[in-house]
């Protein structure tokens, strides 16, 4: 069975902005390293990681509140 390697820092880890602009260089490079847009890619990158935070607080919500369960007042 592989190991985690505990030492290096997730994704998760980074700050938002250096996610941000990890993201923008890897759509630089999947576009193969060409010229274009650079404030594109970052807007992309930021919209994108946006998404990830809310889905992962909507799925969190739905983990903490079930549906089933009617709130305590």
């Amino acid at each position: 069975m592989p190991t985690i390697d505990t030492t290096r820092p997730t994704i998760e880890s980074f700050s938002r902005e250096d996610r941000v602009r990890l993201r923008a260089e890897e759509l630089y490079r999947q576009r193969g390293n060409r010229p274009g847009s650079p404030e594109e890619d970052w807007l992309r990158a930021e919209t994108e990681i946006r998404e990830q935070e809310e889905r992962a607080v909507d799925e969190a919500s739905e983990e903490s509140f079930p549906a089933s369960d009617s709130p305590a007042y």
